[in-house]
Protein backbone atom coordinates (compact mmCIF):
# COMPACT_ATOMS: atom_id res chain seq x y z
CA UNK A 1 0.00 0.00 0.00
CA UNK A 2 2.49 2.45 1.02
CA UNK A 3 4.64 1.09 -1.85
CA UNK A 4 1.62 2.08 -4.24
CA UNK A 5 1.41 5.68 -2.76
CA UNK A 6 4.64 6.66 -3.13
CA UNK A 7 4.59 5.94 -6.97
CA UNK A 8 1.77 7.51 -6.94
CA UNK A 9 3.26 10.69 -5.60
CA UNK A 10 6.30 10.04 -7.73
CA UNK A 11 4.34 10.36 -10.77
CA UNK A 12 2.56 13.37 -9.82
CA UNK A 13 6.42 15.31 -8.84
CA UNK A 14 7.28 14.02 -12.26
CA UNK A 15 4.40 15.31 -14.05
CA UNK A 16 4.33 18.47 -12.01
CA UNK A 17 7.98 18.77 -13.18
CA UNK A 18 7.63 18.35 -16.53
CA UNK A 19 4.20 21.07 -16.91
CA UNK A 20 6.75 23.48 -14.79
CA UNK A 21 9.63 22.92 -17.09
CA UNK A 22 7.66 23.37 -19.96
CA UNK A 23 6.54 27.19 -19.54
CA UNK A 24 9.76 28.46 -19.88
CA UNK A 25 9.97 26.24 -22.51
CA UNK A 26 7.34 27.07 -24.78
CA UNK A 27 7.90 30.54 -24.16
CA UNK A 28 11.42 30.47 -25.38
CA UNK A 29 10.78 28.38 -28.25
CA UNK A 30 8.38 31.25 -29.40
CA UNK A 31 9.91 34.37 -27.99
CA UNK A 32 10.32 35.98 -31.94
CA UNK A 33 6.84 34.87 -32.70
CA UNK A 34 5.42 36.41 -29.68
CA UNK A 35 8.01 39.57 -29.75
CA UNK A 36 6.50 39.99 -33.47
CA UNK A 37 2.40 39.90 -31.89
CA UNK A 38 3.25 42.37 -29.28
CA UNK A 39 5.19 44.64 -32.06
CA UNK A 40 2.54 44.61 -34.45
CA UNK A 41 -0.42 45.12 -31.69
CA UNK A 42 1.71 48.00 -30.71
CA UNK A 43 1.70 49.51 -34.31
CA UNK A 44 -1.91 48.46 -34.82
CA UNK A 45 -2.86 50.56 -31.67
CA UNK A 46 -0.71 53.41 -33.00
CA UNK A 47 -1.94 53.23 -36.05
CA UNK A 48 -5.35 53.72 -34.70
CA UNK A 49 -4.57 56.54 -32.84
CA UNK A 50 -2.68 58.59 -35.33
CA UNK A 51 -5.05 57.85 -37.71
CA UNK A 52 -8.12 58.94 -35.26
CA UNK A 53 -6.91 62.35 -33.99
CA UNK A 54 -8.71 64.24 -31.67
CA UNK A 55 -11.00 66.86 -33.27
CA UNK A 56 -13.16 69.19 -30.88
CA UNK A 57 -16.80 68.41 -32.44
CA UNK A 58 -18.74 65.36 -32.87
CA UNK A 59 -17.49 62.95 -35.54
CA UNK A 60 -19.86 61.19 -38.07
CA UNK A 61 -20.11 57.80 -37.28
CA UNK A 62 -19.28 57.13 -40.60
CA UNK A 63 -15.42 57.90 -40.21
CA UNK A 64 -13.20 55.49 -40.78
CA UNK A 65 -9.42 55.53 -39.55
CA UNK A 66 -7.16 56.13 -42.32
CA UNK A 67 -5.51 52.95 -42.38
CA UNK A 68 -8.71 51.07 -43.10
CA UNK A 69 -9.44 52.96 -46.00
CA UNK A 70 -8.58 50.38 -48.42
CA UNK A 71 -9.82 52.36 -51.45
CA UNK A 72 -7.09 54.94 -50.47
CA UNK A 73 -3.51 54.61 -52.33
CA UNK A 74 -0.95 52.59 -49.90
CA UNK A 75 1.37 56.15 -49.07
CA UNK A 76 -1.36 57.90 -48.19
CA UNK A 77 -2.67 55.65 -45.53
CA UNK A 78 0.06 54.64 -43.94
CA UNK A 79 2.52 57.27 -44.72
CA UNK A 80 1.67 60.05 -45.97
CA UNK A 81 -1.46 60.69 -44.74
CA UNK A 82 -0.05 61.05 -40.59
CA UNK A 83 2.80 63.63 -42.29
CA UNK A 84 0.53 65.59 -44.40
CA UNK A 85 -0.01 67.97 -41.05
CA UNK A 86 3.15 68.70 -40.09
CA UNK A 87 4.28 69.24 -43.99
CA UNK A 88 1.42 71.50 -44.14
CA UNK A 89 0.36 72.87 -41.36
CA UNK A 90 -3.06 75.23 -42.65
CA UNK A 91 -4.80 72.87 -39.55
CA UNK A 92 -2.73 75.52 -37.05
CA UNK A 93 -5.33 78.24 -38.81
CA UNK A 94 -8.09 77.38 -37.09
CA UNK A 95 -6.99 78.60 -34.14
CA UNK A 96 -7.01 82.34 -35.38
CA UNK A 97 -9.72 85.01 -35.53
CA UNK A 98 -12.22 85.49 -38.41
CA UNK A 99 -14.46 88.25 -38.24
CA UNK A 100 -12.25 91.01 -36.93
CA UNK A 101 -12.21 94.71 -37.67
CA UNK A 102 -9.48 95.39 -40.51
CA UNK A 103 -9.86 99.01 -39.62
CA UNK A 104 -8.44 98.87 -36.00
CA UNK A 105 -4.83 98.29 -36.42
CA UNK A 106 -3.92 96.11 -33.47
CA UNK A 107 -6.42 94.31 -33.91
CA UNK A 108 -5.56 93.77 -37.27
CA UNK A 109 -1.99 92.98 -36.35
CA UNK A 110 -2.89 90.28 -33.57
CA UNK A 111 -4.77 88.56 -36.59
CA UNK A 112 -1.96 88.94 -39.12
CA UNK A 113 0.74 87.41 -36.45
CA UNK A 114 -1.44 84.88 -36.60
CA UNK A 115 -1.91 83.88 -40.11
CA UNK A 116 1.33 84.83 -41.61
CA UNK A 117 3.48 81.84 -40.17
CA UNK A 118 1.49 79.52 -41.53
CA UNK A 119 1.27 81.15 -44.82
CA UNK A 120 5.13 81.85 -44.66
CA UNK A 121 5.89 77.90 -43.84
CA UNK A 122 3.25 76.78 -47.12
CA UNK A 123 4.72 79.46 -49.32
CA UNK A 124 8.75 77.63 -48.99
CA UNK A 125 7.51 75.63 -51.28
CA UNK A 126 8.08 77.70 -54.44
CA UNK A 127 11.34 78.16 -52.67
CA UNK A 128 12.35 75.23 -54.42
CA UNK A 129 11.51 76.15 -57.57
CA UNK A 130 13.22 78.61 -59.75
CA UNK A 131 10.77 79.80 -62.48
CA UNK A 132 13.21 82.31 -63.91
CA UNK A 133 16.02 78.81 -64.96
CA UNK A 134 12.62 77.55 -66.45
CA UNK A 135 10.67 79.79 -68.08
CA UNK A 136 10.42 83.29 -69.43
CA UNK A 137 9.03 85.09 -66.54
CA UNK A 138 6.82 88.26 -66.41
CA UNK A 139 5.29 90.09 -63.25
CA UNK A 140 2.49 92.33 -63.80
CA UNK A 141 0.29 94.44 -61.67
CA UNK A 142 -3.48 95.12 -63.00
CA UNK A 143 -5.00 98.21 -60.97
CA UNK A 144 -8.53 98.10 -59.58
CA UNK A 145 -10.92 100.47 -61.57
CA UNK A 146 -13.59 100.21 -58.93
CA UNK A 147 -13.84 99.04 -55.38
CA UNK A 148 -12.46 100.26 -51.91
CA UNK A 149 -8.96 98.18 -52.12
CA UNK A 150 -6.20 100.21 -53.87
CA UNK A 151 -3.85 96.94 -54.12
CA UNK A 152 -3.43 96.32 -57.56
CA UNK A 153 -3.92 92.32 -58.73
CA UNK A 154 -0.50 90.45 -58.90
CA UNK A 155 0.16 88.20 -61.55
CA UNK A 156 2.94 85.80 -62.84
CA UNK A 157 2.91 85.23 -66.93
CA UNK A 158 4.89 82.05 -67.82
CA UNK A 159 6.33 81.37 -71.28
CA UNK A 160 8.49 78.70 -72.67
CA UNK A 161 12.31 79.89 -72.15
CA UNK A 162 13.05 80.69 -75.88
CA UNK A 163 17.05 79.98 -77.18
CA UNK A 164 18.97 82.08 -79.05
CA UNK A 165 18.59 80.34 -81.89
CA UNK A 166 14.84 80.67 -81.59
CA UNK A 167 14.68 84.12 -80.70
CA UNK A 168 16.42 84.86 -84.02
CA UNK A 169 14.31 82.68 -86.76
CA UNK A 170 10.97 82.38 -84.81
CA UNK A 171 8.48 85.33 -85.57
CA UNK A 172 6.35 85.11 -81.62
CA UNK A 173 3.29 85.77 -81.60
CA UNK A 174 1.76 85.72 -78.25
CA UNK A 175 -2.09 86.25 -79.13
CA UNK A 176 -2.54 83.64 -81.59
CA UNK A 177 -1.20 80.93 -78.84
CA UNK A 178 -3.17 79.57 -76.07
CA UNK A 179 -3.64 81.19 -72.94
CA UNK A 180 -4.02 79.37 -69.25
CA UNK A 181 -5.46 81.16 -66.88
CA UNK A 182 -4.06 79.64 -63.22
CA UNK A 183 -5.75 79.59 -59.63
CA UNK A 184 -3.49 78.17 -56.45
CA UNK A 185 -5.23 76.05 -53.70
CA UNK A 186 -5.08 76.92 -50.45
CA UNK A 187 -8.84 77.22 -48.60
CA UNK A 188 -9.06 81.03 -50.27
CA UNK A 189 -6.78 81.75 -47.15
CA UNK A 190 -3.06 80.85 -48.07
CA UNK A 191 -1.12 80.11 -51.54
CA UNK A 192 1.56 78.06 -51.83
CA UNK A 193 2.80 75.76 -54.28
CA UNK A 194 1.76 77.28 -56.99
CA UNK A 195 5.40 77.69 -58.73
CA UNK A 196 6.02 73.90 -57.83
CA UNK A 197 2.59 73.22 -60.05
CA UNK A 198 3.10 75.40 -62.67
CA UNK A 199 6.47 74.06 -63.14
CA UNK A 200 4.93 70.27 -63.50
CA UNK A 201 2.08 71.32 -65.90
CA UNK A 202 3.02 73.57 -67.89
CA UNK A 203 6.52 71.85 -67.98
CA UNK A 204 4.84 69.32 -69.33
CA UNK A 205 2.59 70.32 -71.73
CA UNK A 206 5.83 71.39 -73.26
CA UNK A 207 7.14 67.95 -73.46
CA UNK A 208 4.35 66.98 -74.93
CA UNK A 209 4.78 69.58 -77.27
CA UNK A 210 8.44 68.34 -78.36
CA UNK A 211 7.16 65.35 -79.02
CA UNK A 212 4.41 65.52 -80.91
CA UNK A 213 4.92 64.78 -84.68
CA UNK A 214 1.97 67.21 -85.71
CA UNK A 215 3.59 70.08 -85.12
CA UNK A 216 7.56 69.44 -84.92
CA UNK A 217 7.59 70.04 -88.75
CA UNK A 218 6.37 73.26 -88.08
CA UNK A 219 8.54 76.21 -87.82
CA UNK A 220 6.29 76.88 -84.25
CA UNK A 221 4.42 74.45 -82.28
CA UNK A 222 1.09 75.58 -80.89
CA UNK A 223 2.69 75.30 -77.39
CA UNK A 224 5.64 77.32 -77.93
CA UNK A 225 4.29 80.73 -77.35
CA UNK A 226 1.74 79.46 -74.89
CA UNK A 227 0.86 81.74 -71.68
CA UNK A 228 0.85 80.38 -68.50
CA UNK A 229 -1.02 83.27 -65.82
CA UNK A 230 -0.84 82.89 -62.16
CA UNK A 231 -3.53 85.33 -60.20
CA UNK A 232 -2.53 86.19 -56.57
CA UNK A 233 -5.74 86.59 -55.62
CA UNK A 234 -6.71 88.22 -52.20
CA UNK A 235 -7.02 85.86 -49.34
CA UNK A 236 -9.39 85.59 -46.57
CA UNK A 237 -10.61 86.59 -43.74
CA UNK A 238 -9.04 89.75 -44.79
CA UNK A 239 -11.23 89.62 -48.26
CA UNK A 240 -14.04 87.52 -48.30
CA UNK A 241 -16.27 86.60 -51.29
CA UNK A 242 -16.36 87.04 -53.76
CA UNK A 243 -12.96 89.43 -53.74
CA UNK A 244 -11.19 86.04 -54.87
CA UNK A 245 -13.62 85.61 -57.68
CA UNK A 246 -13.20 89.60 -59.15
CA UNK A 247 -9.23 89.72 -58.69
CA UNK A 248 -9.39 86.67 -61.31
CA UNK A 249 -12.30 87.99 -63.53
CA UNK A 250 -10.16 91.17 -63.42
CA UNK A 251 -7.09 89.38 -64.20
CA UNK A 252 -8.96 87.54 -67.52
CA UNK A 253 -10.13 90.80 -68.67
CA UNK A 254 -6.88 92.15 -69.04
CA UNK A 255 -5.19 88.99 -70.49
CA UNK A 256 -7.75 88.85 -72.72
CA UNK A 257 -9.11 92.51 -74.14
CA UNK A 258 -6.10 94.65 -73.19
CA UNK A 259 -3.59 92.49 -73.93
CA UNK A 260 -4.98 90.83 -77.03
CA UNK A 261 -4.42 87.02 -75.31
CA UNK A 262 -5.96 83.94 -76.09
CA UNK A 263 -6.67 84.25 -79.92
CA UNK A 264 -5.59 80.66 -79.89
CA UNK A 265 -7.70 78.99 -77.47
CA UNK A 266 -8.38 80.29 -73.85
CA UNK A 267 -8.28 77.23 -71.09
CA UNK A 268 -9.09 77.93 -67.36
CA UNK A 269 -7.13 75.66 -64.66
CA UNK A 270 -7.38 75.70 -60.40
CA UNK A 271 -6.51 73.53 -58.45
CA UNK A 272 -9.05 73.46 -54.73
CA UNK A 273 -10.09 76.51 -53.69
CA UNK A 274 -8.91 77.79 -56.94
CA UNK A 275 -10.66 74.92 -58.76
CA UNK A 276 -14.22 76.11 -57.22
CA UNK A 277 -12.63 79.81 -58.49
CA UNK A 278 -12.26 77.98 -62.05
CA UNK A 279 -15.82 76.98 -62.27
CA UNK A 280 -17.14 80.31 -61.47
CA UNK A 281 -14.73 82.42 -63.73
CA UNK A 282 -15.74 80.01 -66.64
CA UNK A 283 -19.40 80.43 -66.08
CA UNK A 284 -18.84 84.13 -65.78
CA UNK A 285 -16.67 84.67 -68.67
CA UNK A 286 -18.61 82.88 -71.13
CA UNK A 287 -19.10 85.35 -73.67
CA UNK A 288 -14.73 84.71 -74.32
CA UNK A 289 -15.83 81.84 -75.96
CA UNK A 290 -13.68 79.70 -73.17
CA UNK A 291 -12.33 76.50 -74.69
CA UNK A 292 -12.10 73.97 -71.28
CA UNK A 293 -11.80 74.55 -67.65
CA UNK A 294 -9.33 72.23 -65.84
CA UNK A 295 -11.35 71.78 -62.29
CA UNK A 296 -9.06 69.39 -59.85
CA UNK A 297 -10.62 68.62 -56.80
CA UNK A 298 -13.24 71.99 -56.35
CA UNK A 299 -14.45 72.84 -52.91
CA UNK A 300 -17.67 72.60 -53.38
CA UNK A 301 -20.41 72.99 -50.54
CA UNK A 302 -23.25 71.55 -51.02
CA UNK A 303 -27.28 73.20 -50.82
CA UNK A 304 -29.79 72.61 -49.00
CA UNK A 305 -33.46 71.23 -50.07
CA UNK A 306 -34.21 74.12 -50.38
CA UNK A 307 -31.30 76.14 -52.06
CA UNK A 308 -30.89 78.73 -49.47
CA UNK A 309 -27.48 77.21 -47.57
CA UNK A 310 -24.74 75.74 -48.20
CA UNK A 311 -22.52 73.35 -46.39
CA UNK A 312 -20.01 70.77 -46.87
CA UNK A 313 -21.52 67.73 -44.99
CA UNK A 314 -21.56 64.88 -47.83
CA UNK A 315 -20.64 61.44 -48.04
CA UNK A 316 -16.89 61.86 -48.57
CA UNK A 317 -16.26 64.18 -45.87
CA UNK A 318 -18.06 62.42 -42.99
CA UNK A 319 -15.85 58.55 -44.49
CA UNK A 320 -12.79 60.72 -44.75
CA UNK A 321 -13.40 63.07 -41.60
CA UNK A 322 -10.19 61.29 -39.76
CA UNK A 323 -8.36 62.87 -43.08
CA UNK A 324 -5.63 65.27 -42.62
CA UNK A 325 -5.22 66.32 -46.61
CA UNK A 326 -6.57 68.38 -45.73
CA UNK A 327 -8.18 68.12 -42.28
CA UNK A 328 -11.85 68.69 -41.98
CA UNK A 329 -11.89 71.23 -38.98
CA UNK A 330 -9.74 73.82 -41.50
CA UNK A 331 -11.69 72.51 -44.54
CA UNK A 332 -14.90 74.52 -41.79
CA UNK A 333 -12.72 77.42 -40.69
CA UNK A 334 -11.94 78.75 -44.39
CA UNK A 335 -15.16 78.55 -45.50
CA UNK A 336 -16.34 80.93 -42.52
CA UNK A 337 -13.42 82.83 -43.34
CA UNK A 338 -14.50 83.25 -47.05
CA UNK A 339 -17.96 84.04 -46.60
CA UNK A 340 -17.04 85.85 -43.00
CA UNK A 341 -19.15 84.25 -40.74
CA UNK A 342 -19.14 84.62 -36.80
CA UNK A 343 -17.86 81.32 -34.94
CA UNK A 344 -19.98 81.02 -32.48
CA UNK A 345 -18.68 78.24 -30.16
CA UNK A 346 -21.74 77.44 -27.94
CA UNK A 347 -23.78 76.12 -30.96
CA UNK A 348 -20.84 74.78 -32.95
CA UNK A 349 -19.41 72.53 -30.23
CA UNK A 350 -22.58 70.36 -31.00
CA UNK A 351 -22.38 70.29 -34.06
CA UNK A 352 -20.98 67.09 -36.53
CA UNK A 353 -18.49 68.26 -38.47
CA UNK A 354 -19.38 69.41 -41.87
CA UNK A 355 -23.05 70.47 -40.90
CA UNK A 356 -21.85 74.36 -40.07
CA UNK A 357 -24.13 76.16 -42.68
CA UNK A 358 -23.59 79.45 -44.72
CA UNK A 359 -25.64 81.57 -46.59
CA UNK A 360 -23.68 82.41 -48.96
CA UNK A 361 -22.75 80.22 -52.45
CA UNK A 362 -19.00 80.43 -53.05
CA UNK A 363 -19.10 78.67 -56.16
CA UNK A 364 -21.31 81.64 -57.65
CA UNK A 365 -24.06 80.09 -59.00
CA UNK A 366 -22.37 77.36 -61.24
CA UNK A 367 -23.72 74.41 -58.96
CA UNK A 368 -26.86 75.19 -61.04
CA UNK A 369 -27.73 73.71 -64.42
CA UNK A 370 -29.94 76.67 -65.75
CA UNK A 371 -26.88 79.67 -64.99
CA UNK A 372 -24.75 77.50 -67.07
CA UNK A 373 -27.67 77.01 -69.49
CA UNK A 374 -28.45 80.92 -69.32
CA UNK A 375 -25.09 82.17 -69.74
CA UNK A 376 -24.50 79.64 -72.83
CA UNK A 377 -27.19 80.67 -74.45
CA UNK A 378 -26.41 84.74 -73.64
CA UNK A 379 -22.70 83.60 -75.38
CA UNK A 380 -21.98 83.59 -78.92
CA UNK A 381 -20.10 80.67 -78.04
CA UNK A 382 -20.35 77.73 -81.22
CA UNK A 383 -20.29 74.88 -78.28
CA UNK A 384 -19.47 74.45 -74.29
CA UNK A 385 -16.54 74.12 -72.83
CA UNK A 386 -14.79 70.69 -72.39
CA UNK A 387 -14.70 70.21 -68.81
CA UNK A 388 -11.50 67.76 -67.29
CA UNK A 389 -12.70 66.87 -63.71
CA UNK A 390 -10.84 64.99 -61.03
CA UNK A 391 -12.02 63.63 -57.73
CA UNK A 392 -9.75 61.79 -55.51
CA UNK A 393 -10.53 58.91 -52.60
CA UNK A 394 -9.56 59.81 -49.55
CA UNK A 395 -10.50 63.55 -50.30
CA UNK A 396 -13.31 64.92 -48.19
CA UNK A 397 -14.22 67.28 -50.88
CA UNK A 398 -14.53 64.37 -53.40
CA UNK A 399 -18.92 64.30 -53.39
CA UNK A 400 -18.88 67.79 -54.29
CA UNK A 401 -16.63 67.35 -57.74
CA UNK A 402 -18.79 64.36 -58.38
CA UNK A 403 -22.16 66.69 -57.70
CA UNK A 404 -20.66 69.32 -60.27
CA UNK A 405 -20.49 66.48 -62.67
CA UNK A 406 -23.82 65.87 -62.83
CA UNK A 407 -24.83 69.33 -62.72
CA UNK A 408 -22.50 69.55 -65.99
CA UNK A 409 -23.80 66.46 -67.75
CA UNK A 410 -27.26 67.95 -67.64
CA UNK A 411 -25.94 71.82 -69.08
CA UNK A 412 -24.68 69.80 -71.83
CA UNK A 413 -27.87 67.25 -72.09
CA UNK A 414 -29.89 70.48 -72.33
CA UNK A 415 -28.13 72.19 -75.35
CA UNK A 416 -27.85 69.40 -77.35
CA UNK A 417 -31.49 68.43 -77.06
CA UNK A 418 -31.85 72.32 -78.39
CA UNK A 419 -30.06 70.45 -81.60
CA UNK A 420 -30.85 67.04 -81.90
CA UNK A 421 -30.15 67.11 -85.32
CA UNK A 422 -26.70 68.07 -85.36
CA UNK A 423 -23.85 65.78 -85.69
CA UNK A 424 -21.23 66.94 -83.45
CA UNK A 425 -22.03 66.62 -79.82
CA UNK A 426 -21.39 69.07 -77.22
CA UNK A 427 -17.67 67.92 -75.65
CA UNK A 428 -17.82 65.39 -73.01
CA UNK A 429 -16.75 65.37 -70.01
CA UNK A 430 -13.09 63.98 -68.98
CA UNK A 431 -13.42 62.43 -65.00
CA UNK A 432 -10.51 61.09 -63.64
CA UNK A 433 -11.14 59.48 -60.26
CA UNK A 434 -7.71 59.08 -58.07
CA UNK A 435 -6.59 57.25 -55.53
CA UNK A 436 -3.81 59.19 -53.51
CA UNK A 437 -6.26 61.78 -51.58
CA UNK A 438 -6.38 65.81 -51.97
CA UNK A 439 -3.70 66.70 -54.64
CA UNK A 440 -1.50 63.38 -54.35
CA UNK A 441 -1.82 62.32 -57.78
CA UNK A 442 0.78 65.06 -58.62
CA UNK A 443 3.35 63.07 -56.60
CA UNK A 444 1.80 59.23 -56.02
CA UNK A 445 0.34 58.44 -59.61
CA UNK A 446 1.88 60.26 -62.28
CA UNK A 447 0.46 58.23 -64.94
CA UNK A 448 -3.14 59.28 -63.78
CA UNK A 449 -1.62 62.82 -64.00
CA UNK A 450 0.31 62.13 -67.74
CA UNK A 451 -2.47 60.45 -69.37
CA UNK A 452 -5.04 63.47 -68.21
CA UNK A 453 -2.18 65.85 -69.21
CA UNK A 454 -2.15 64.43 -73.13
CA UNK A 455 -5.99 64.53 -73.25
CA UNK A 456 -6.02 68.26 -72.76
CA UNK A 457 -2.76 68.84 -74.61
CA UNK A 458 -4.98 67.38 -77.59
CA UNK A 459 -8.05 69.55 -76.58
CA UNK A 460 -5.66 72.54 -76.58
CA UNK A 461 -4.55 71.86 -79.94
CA UNK A 462 -7.92 71.00 -81.55
CA UNK A 463 -8.83 74.91 -79.68
CA UNK A 464 -6.26 76.47 -81.13
CA UNK A 465 -7.08 74.84 -84.74
CA UNK A 466 -10.63 75.57 -84.62
CA UNK A 467 -9.58 78.91 -83.62
CA UNK A 468 -7.24 80.44 -86.26
CA UNK A 469 -8.75 78.43 -89.43
CA UNK A 470 -12.42 79.02 -88.51
CA UNK A 471 -12.45 81.74 -85.99
CA UNK A 472 -14.64 79.50 -83.22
Amino acid sequence: MCRLLNKQGDSEEKEASRSGSSSPSFFRRNFFSITALLFAILIGLLCKSLSTHNLDRPIPIEAVPLWQTSEVHWVVRYFVGYLFGKLFPVGQLVKCPITVDWTNVQEADEAKSCYNPVRAILEKADEFVDLNALFDVQVIDIERSVGGDNSPVHMTLLKKKASSDAATTKNNDDSKAPLILYMHGGGFTVRGGKGALAAQIFGYLHQLGETDDDVNDSANSFMDDAVWAMVDYRLAPEHQYPSATEDCLLALNHLVNDMNLGRGGIHIYGVSAGATLAMEVTLKSMDMNIDSFYVDEPKVPLPSKDGTTWSLDSGSLRRYSYSRMPPVDWLEWSLKAYTGMETNDEVESTLQYGMITTDVDITGGSIDAANWKRSFDESNAAQLPRLFLVTANGDPLKDGGVYFKHIYEEVIKQVEAETPNSTERQPQIKYVETTSGHTGHYIFELPIFEDTMKEWYAEMKRAHSRKLNFGL
